[in-house]
């Protein structure tokens, strides 16, 4: 049997970071939105495992603790990426929470949607490639983490789907980020504060504005990012860096072309989900 289905991609705009040996219950709270493109995913049983990006061999830790995690026997999995990985996009999570739904629909396991979120989770922390974004997955729109880890403690901001825009400069290694005690630090004060401030007033503005506050106060947005940022707010615009990556979107398209190819996508307001 084939299991197919799609999880949205994810982006953060603040967070901090708890740490926990037990991996469902190390996580982040915060604040991001899933987005209409993400990581599509078919499974199928196999003489051996295989892992397929975009048509081509990988190793995709992330994505293969999932299978450790899940099959009763090899499998074939191919995923197509809609966004860049390592852009802040949340591919990881959206590849490994595909792939579970996947999973469970082609080997008949049985599991329920939550038990495979948090398996997504999972993997994503023992492989440091994110901490947050399998949650805001599993409920779509514009989502507020509120609890870290599992079992998902979720709420969302009322808004209308918008047009969001960005510019991917780069990839930022999240692992190598999380792994800075000062980075952290600098995060953790930050992303609390953040939180505190939107829950007193949860509009998609606010969202904006201290997601930008964040990414300047710790540090993390490049200074080419910063610059376009600037720029898309000389034309009224709110525009803040993707966590964690050297990507910068916007809630218009004015000013950003000059620094790359900009590309237009939706807030979704659907999580994950088998096709």
């Amino acid at each position: 049997m084939i299991g197919k289905a799609f999880a949205p991609a994810h982006i953060t705009g603040f967070f901090y970071v708890h740490e926990d040996d037990n991996p469902l219950r190390m996580g982040s709270c915060g604040c991001g939105f899933t987005l209409e493109g993400g990581v599509c995913t078919t499974a199928w049983p196999a003489g051996t495992t295989e892992v397929y990006l975009d048509g081509k061999p990988s190793d995709a830790s992330t994505t293969r603790t999932v299978i450790d995690l899940l099959a009763d026997r090899p499998v074939h999995v191919e995923s197509e990426l809609d966004f860049p990985a390592g852009g802040g996009f949340g591919v990881s999570g959206a590849g490994a929470f595909s792939t579970a739904l996947a999973l469970n629909q082609a080997l008949g396991l049985g599991k329920t949607y939550n038990e495979l979120s948090y398996i997504a989770h999972r993997a994503e922390v023992e492989n440091r490639t994110g901490l947050g974004d399998v949650a805001g997955m599993s409920l779509g729109g514009v989502v507020i983490r509120l609890k870290p880890g599992t079992p998902f403690t979720l709420d969302r901001i009322p808004t209308a789907s918008r047009e969001i825009y960005y510019v991917h400069f780069g990839p930022i290694s999240t692992k190598s980020v999380l792994s800075d005690p000062k980075e952290k630090a600098l995060i953790n004060e930050a992303g609390k504060r953040c939180l505190k401030e939107l829950l007193k007033k949860p509009t998609f503005e606010n969202f904006m504005r201290l997601s930008r506050e964040f990414s300047v106060k710790t540090g993390l947005i490049s200074e080419k990012a910063l610059d376009a940022v600037e720029a898309v707010e000389a034309f009224g615009g709110m525009a803040s860096m993707a966590m964690l990556g050297d990507t910068v979107f916007s809630t218009t398209p004015d000013g950003l072309s000059r620094f790359g190819k900009v590309i237009k996508s939706k807030i979704s307001m659907a999580g994950a989900r088998l096709l």
